[in-house]
């Protein structure tokens, strides 16, 4: 929806809404990028992170994009930027295990959209990408046996990784191919 009225025209045309069923509008900045940093946490510090971007800009569910790794076309200040928050964020929050902080970034403007404090699910990808098993040192963490971060050097990389979604589209009947907010993908490679 770009326009009053535009939205006039959904919300007429809208199944139902009310109270039960509200509209939630969000604001839509074009040209953004999504970024995610999967990290491990210890005690509220950050003890390996790992940045990924985005093939699709932002507004595309992050279960439907491509991811990237390392990323790369960040701005060095963005990278340093979502590292800082995501530090940030795993001492408020006092961190011991894996999360996941997804971002919008546009020109070293960088949003937080959400923190998820799990494995998303593009650890095992990048564990297997950096040869560094994220999910055994969350493990340990969460055990209480103190872990020590593993050095990452995603600038040696000689190759870029990317996770794609798939999707089933042709199989499924009246389904729409468009994506957006809501995740349609039904695997990945």
């Amino acid at each position: 929806v770009n326009s009053n009225e535009e939205l006039e025209r959904f919300l007429r045309t809208a199944a139902v809404v009310s109270r039960d069923y509200p509209v939630v509008i969000s604001k839509y900045i074009s040209g953004a990028k999504e970024v995610e940093l999967d990290a491990v946490g210890q005690n509220g510090e950050l003890i390996n992170y790992a940045i990924a971007e985005h093939v699709e800009n932002a507004g595309v569910h992050s279960g439907d994009a491509s991811l990237l790794l390392p990323a790369q076309k960040l701005f060095v200040e963005t990278h340093r930027r979502v590292k800082a928050i995501g530090q940030k964020i795993c001492r408020a929050l006092k961190i011991s295990g894996p999360f996941n902080v997804q971002f919008m970034c546009k020109e070293n403007e960088v949003m937080v959209i959400e923190c998820n404090l799990r494995a998303s699910r593009s650890l095992p990808f990048i564990s297997k990408t950096y040869n560094v098993d994220f999910i055994t040192i969350a493990t340990r963490i969460m055990l209480n046996i103190p872990q020590r971060p593993v050095t990452i050097q995603p600038i040696d990389m000689d190759c870029i990784a990317a996770k794609v979604p798939t999707f089933s589209f042709s199989r499924l009947k009246n389904s729409d191919p468009r994506l957006g907010v809501e995740m349609q993908s039904t695997g990945e490679v």
